[in-house]
């Protein structure tokens, strides 16, 4: 359930109910990933980390759920799952969030407008329950996202070379009895 604090950002300092973002002012809580969401987050960090290592060194991951501040908007943070910065930039290029089911027009609509005017080139929405991957590629499609429903390789389109299986987002990987 969405709960509505107005707030400056000085006074955001710790979310009553835990994971919380705050957009112009006012405190969203975000649902809590489940075990398909975890799964995924452990999946494109492992297969970024990977990607990083040899082909991108200088570009940084930031870890999942950490603040992201837009200077430009104030009383704004957001704690996307995946927020990459390029070249030592200063505002991430690639940003990957959770679909959220209690708060879908802040996922689809509001979101992707503050990541686009906040200089993001890629913004992904994953939503674990349909099995469905939105891509904002904002300087090619602005707000109108491709959406990837089946099994395919799917390119981050802020490198030349680097490639995510569609099916392995989706795969179950829980801890193993």
């Amino acid at each position: 359930m969405t709960q509505v604090i107005r707030l400056e950002q000085g006074e955001y300092t710790q979310c009553p109910e835990g994971n919380c973002e705050l957009i112009n002012g006012v405190v969203y809580e975000k649902a809590a990933l489940d075990d398909k969401g975890v799964g995924a987050v452990r999946y494109l960090h492992a297969a970024y980390s990977k990607f990083r290592l040899a082909h991108r060194p200088l570009d940084k991951v930031a870890d999942p759920q950490a603040e992201l501040v837009f200077p430009q908007l104030e009383n704004t943070i957001l704690k996307p799952e995946i927020a990459v910065t390029v070249n030592g930039m200063e505002f991430p290029q690639w940003v990957v969030e959770f679909a959220d089911d209690n708060n879908e027009e802040i996922s689809y609509l509001l979101k992707p407008a503050l990541y686009r005017d906040a200089g993001v080139a890629e913004y992904w929405v994953i939503d674990p329950d349909r099995e469905v991957i939105l891509i904002y590629s904002f300087e090619r499609s602005g707000l109108v996202p491709l959406i990837i429903e089946g099994p395919q390789r799917i390119r981050v389109s802020i490198y030349k070379n680097f490639f995510l299986s569609f099916s392995d987002f989706f795969k179950y990987r829980g801890e193993r009895k």
